[in-house]
């Protein structure tokens, strides 16, 4: 007999992945056959897909999952009229497949978020960089011993084109099209519909737009509070859509698309608008706490939570959150999110005597602080060309001058952030002018590094007592940067001074 080395994990992990695909295409082809009963193609296709799934369980040894599957087979293949209830009933059984799929825990999460998909020439790519870089850093040693320190630049420059294009790769390599993500949302808004007795569909457009693979379970929640909303305050009854004009069945469209280094995300529909007789001018009251239109509370609205959870996902991403609506029109949510999680642009100070990075897409430009506003507030406001702003000191805000405000404590109890010898104040101090939401404020620092590239690392617990803080970074001396964030910053300061 042959010495098989089989990784048992692996195929499980590899049989979910591919399992998960097959019951999203299955629950997808559900709702096209909701619309279009007598396609055979769609009805193949749905066979087709069930067979697959039962033959992988099977491999595998996932007994129910391919005694449900070989039932549910049989069920399609004996399929005559195709009705609402129908498809309601089939699409429980897409359910009852992700139970099964997921060990039979409801909230328990797939493996397969754990897996990303790469195509064999983008790996060998990978490969061949990592073994040219290899090949530099032996130059490099050469040269120095030879003492040929001329060549050094040559070789540097060599090594930093590698260097840039194995970045590049391995960054293309998280991103994954948005249309699988997307398309997990027709049974969203079917569903939602059905329950407020309404009529409602799905439309997709950029498919094949990809995003960093990482973003897409933290915009899981947002883009289900929007589509949920649009279809409880905004998509009409069919009986009231036909009385002003519009088709019976009401729309939400989810497109995508790249655009000046940045992933456009919008969410629309083609209902009555926002409510101005209740929100006002302002549009973005709808993303604070606790705001709600609806005048009784039920399971999906009327506790004021949705849209906060939105701009606060939103902004986890780095991305920011703007609407557009129109009376019997319709609303539009767009979404501006960087390319990538894994790396950003961002811009250097020092504050005490610690490096800090502030994202450089909310950077609008550094100024010196004015000698009369040389004081040791931590908040104040300055005026820059007849606009007042106001701003927070670093130093002040995270302790680093020896009031420290922050909750994590090394094993010495030392603070993490501001730590070091807690030197006096700088004698000249700068305001880093930053941008949230079209309001400008101000970052008092101590000293201006400039821009550069950072690789984001994750903080785990250690901050989740402190706002503000958006991730870290490893810095050309080892040691690390925390990365600000902005927009929690001024908001904790505004309800402050409020």
């Amino acid at each position: 007999m042959p010495d098989f080395d089989l990784n048992l994990d692996e195929l499980q992990a590899t049989f979910a992945m591919e399992s998960a695909d097959d019951i999203a295409a299955l629950e997808a082809g559900l709702l096209a056959l909701e619309d279009a009963p007598d396609d055979a193609e769609v009805r193949r296709e749905l066979r087709r897909r069930v067979h697959t799934l039962k033959g992988n369980a099977s491999i595998v040894g996932r007994d129910a999952l391919a005694a449900f599957a070989h039932s549910y087979e049989e069920r399609l293949e004996q399929l005559d009229i195709v009705d609402a209830a129908v498809i309601a009933s089939l699409l429980s059984g897409v359910d009852t497949f992700r139970r099964l799929l997921d060990g039979g825990d409801v909230a328990a999460p797939a493996e397969v978020s754990k897996h990303i998909r790469v195509g064999a020439e983008k790996l060998n790519r990978m490969l061949d960089l990592a073994g040219e870089i290899s090949i530099a850093r032996g130059r490099v040693q050469q040269t120095l011993s030879a003492g040929a320190f001329d060549e050094l630049i040559e070789v540097e420059r060599q090594i930093d084109q590698l260097q840039g294009e194995l970045q590049e790769l391995i960054m293309r390599a998280r991103m994954v099209p948005v249309g699988p993500m997307f398309r997990q949302y027709a049974r969203t808004v079917r569903d939602t519909a059905a329950l407020h007795g309404k009529n409602a569909r799905l439309t997709t457009v950029g498919d094949d737009v990809e995003i960093d693979t990482s973003a897409v379970e933290l915009l899981r929640d947002p883009l289900t509070h929007m589509i949920r909303n649009a279809i409880d305050h905004g998509i009409e009854p069919s009986s009231e859509r036909v009385a002003k004009g519009k088709p019976p069945v009401g729309h939400i469209t989810l497109a995508a698309k790249h655009e000046a280094g940045t992933i456009i995300i919008r969410v629309s529909d083609d209902g009555k608008g926002l409510d101005r007789a209740t929100i006002g001018a302002d549009d973005s009251v709808i993303f604070e706490s606790g705001f709600t239109t609806a005048k009784e509370v039920t399971d999906l609205s009327g506790r004021g939570v949705g849209m906060d959870v939105v701009r606060r996902g939103v902004e986890a991403l780095r991305g920011t959150i703007s609407i557009e609506s129109a009376e019997g029109v319709g609303t539009t949510f767009t979404i501006r999110l960087p390319l990538t999680l894994a790396v950003i642009e961002g811009f250097g100070v020092a504050a005490g005597d610690e490096t800090w990075i502030v994202p450089m897409e909310s950077v609008v430009e550094c100024v010196e602080l004015p000698a009369d506003e040389r004081r040791e507030e931590t908040t104040g406001v300055i005026l820059l060309r007849g606009e007042i702003v106001p701003y927070v000191r670093v130093r002040k805000l995270f302790g680093g001058d020896g009031r420290t405000l922050c909750a994590p404590t090394d094993a010495d109890g030392a603070c993490l952030a501001g730590r070091g010898a807690q030197r006096a104040p700088a004698t000249r101090e700068h305001v880093l002018v930053v941008q949230h939401d079209g309001a400008r404020a101000g970052l008092v620092v101590d000293a201006l590094f400039g821009a550069s590239q950072a690789v984001i690392k994750p903080l785990g617990g250690y901050f989740a007592a402190v706002p503000g803080i958006a991730g870290s970074s490893i810095l050309g001396n080892g040691r690390v940067a925390l990365i600000l964030d902005t927009a929690t910053i001024f908001r904790n300061v505004n309800q402050e001074c409020a």
